[in-house]
């Protein structure tokens, strides 16, 4: 059995209403379902995948004020990195993935690097831990997963409509994949993954709901 699983994989978007009707149209399926995250001043829309793990679009609510304090500096998934501004200023882009665990705290403290400070997080009836560095930063720029234990192993997922969206595979680019693969084999996660030499990037494969093979990359959204 499977030390861990893929939970959910992130696209990263300046405007969360203009991402996901990008989104919506390469991919044939609706994102349904939304949030809020008060602690991190960020919205989100949500479409369920295969195996009840999701594919969600997150950007800055402009409409929240982030409460910064001495334990966190910056929001999660690097969405306040100059960085990041500027990918996201060209259209929706991957930004990393979140995998499952139990005990997440005994798994941060051995899983092979940093993933950042177990954090509680809640959004109306949802309460679960993630794991989030104080600088907001993502590790190996997105390549090595965010942590994520749920209460009782269940997630949003489960409420959400089915999309028959399929994701097949997590393309994880690194400059040292002999560093990379080592961490994630110990991680035993079960999921459709490839590792590959190059600059640090991921990308995601699916199958749509009507047959098309799709691959959001970098940049495969552009405006420009």
């Amino acid at each position: 059995m499977a030390l861990s699983t893929i939970d959910h994989i992130v696209i990263g978007a300046a405007n969360l209403e203009k991402a996901t009707e990008k989104v919506e149209g390469l991919l044939q399926t609706k994102f349904s379902t939304s949030g809020k995250h008060s602690l991190m001043a960020t919205h989100n829309r949500l479409a369920r995948l295969q195996n009840s793990a999701y594919i969600e679009i997150i950007a800055i609510d402009p409409s929240a004020s982030f409460p910064k304090s001495c334990f966190q500096e910056q929001r999660w998934f690097s969405l306040d990195s100059a960085a990041t501004q500027r990918r996201l200023t060209t259209g929706p882009q991957p930004l990393c993935w979140v995998v499952a665990v139990n005990n997440i705290e005994q798994f941060a403290s051995n899983c092979g690097y940093s993933p950042g400070r177990v954090t509680e997080m809640s959004r109306g009836d949802f309460r679960w831990k993630l794991t989030v560095p104080n600088d907001g930063d993502l590790s190996e720029g997105g390549v090595l997963p965010v942590l994520i234990e749920w209460p009782k192993g269940k997630n949003p997922a489960e409420a959400m409509p089915e999309s028959n969206l399929i994701l097949e595979q997590i393309t994880l680019c690194h400059p040292s994949p002999d560093f990379i693969e080592p961490i994630l084999s110990a991680m035993d996660i079960a999921g459709p993954i490839n590792i590959k030499l190059g600059e640090p990037a991921i990308q995601f494969a699916f199958k749509t709901p009507n047959g098309n093979n799709v691959l959001i990359s970098e940049n495969c959204l552009s405006e420009v």
